[in-house]
């Protein structure tokens, strides 16, 4: 058990747990790769870390229009419960899954927002959100997810923005660690890219 939390923690290289976005495995949100190929299809993550009280990361779909019933929701609901992060990396798609668990989970982490995908229709039921637990880091260029998103979730829970000149969607991840190393957006910033957004 000692051995498999060592490698472990080798592996993620972080404190933080994480929610991914479309397309990827929970290792491709690790600052190294994971080489762990066991997954546990029922609770979708690796190695059966979440008994051995590791951090680790869920697997979740790709699909578009879910509700709290669906099964991403509930397994990040099972996940924040059982696992209990620190902290949590939450990008793209991952970061709407999240603001729709959050508030149904009993554990709150402190959460980091990548360029969240809430308002692009990968989850219904998070017009309104309320957790404000964390902040938010968003790129200039981001080609997916419009910065006057995250000004939007910013303005309606109070969570800081941090924005990196020039990074697109993707490469804004290498970030993730360092939220507050962008520009911290003004009220009135934030205002002007939610009104011309």
């Amino acid at each position: 058990m000692k051995l498999l939390f060592e490698n472990w923690r080798r592996f993620i290289k972080e404190e933080a747990a994480a929610f991914h976005g479309v397309g990827m495995s929970p290792a491709n949100m690790r600052v190294e790769p994971c080489d762990f190929e066991e997954w546990d299809e029922e609770h979708g993550y690796a190695d059966n870390q979440w008994e051995a009280g590791e951090k680790g990361c869920p697997q979740f779909s790709d699909d578009r229009g879910i509700d709290s019933d669906h099964p991403d929701i509930q397994q990040a609901i099972e996940f924040l419960d059982n696992v209990q992060p620190s902290e949590l990396i939450a990008y793209s798609r991952g970061g709407a899954v999240a603001l729709a668990a959050l508030p149904l989970a009993a554990h709150a982490p402190h959460v980091t927002f990548v360029a969240p995908a809430w308002r692009r229709g990968w989850v219904t039921g998070i017009d309104n959100p309320t957790f404000s637990n964390g902040v938010i880091i968003h790129g200039t260029a981001d080609e997916f997810v419009p910065l006057s998103h995250s000004a939007d979730l910013s303005l309606r829970t109070g969570m800081d923005l941090y924005v990196f000149d020039g990074l697109r969607h993707v490469n804004i991840l290498k970030h993730k660690l360092d939220p507050t190393s962008g520009r911290l957006l003004s009220q009135e910033e934030k205002e002007e890219l939610v009104q011309g957004g």
